[in-house]
């Protein structure tokens, strides 16, 4: 069953990159830079990212989309631009349940770097979460 967050923000969108608006993408692209962040983007990682992607578009082409937006945030040198886009587009409420999909990630692989934490309390304190707020999803 989709959350709220994800029937508000995704409804009527065919999933392929191309056509996903903004704050979709911006999602899914922290999502991966999340699982890049130890050096590595591990198949749990990725299945954790397609379970999200799949909730959304059951018809649409993960490994397209996917490939596509890996290449986008590949030459990025900054999450200001996803974070500005969630920012513009979504409620405090919505972006504690992106956060909690984030850490979905982090987790997914059973195990926590470091770097991938600290990313994600900065992308929290990005998007105007508090630590207690961040630190309660890590919960």
């Amino acid at each position: 069953m989709l959350s709220i967050f994800k029937k508000k923000l995704f409804s009527d969108i065919s999933g392929t990159a191309e056509d996903m608006p903004p704050h979709v993408s911006a999602v899914l692209c922290l999502m991966i830079e999340i699982a890049r962040m130890d050096g590595k983007v591990d198949d749990d990682e990725i299945d954790e990212i397609k379970n999200f992607y799949l909730d959304l578009y059951p018809e649409g082409n993960f490994s397209e989309a996917f490939q596509e937006l890996k290449e986008w945030t590949s030459h990025k040198e900054s999450f200001n631009p996803f974070i500005n886009i969630i920012n513009s587009n979504c409620t405090k409420r919505m972006k504690l349940e992106i956060l909690s999909n984030i850490w979905s990630v982090i987790l997914s692989d059973d195990k926590v770097d470091q770097y991938e934490n600290s990313l994600f309390m900065q992308i929290g304190n990005m998007l105007l979460i508090s630590d207690e707020e961040l630190t309660a999803i890590k919960s």
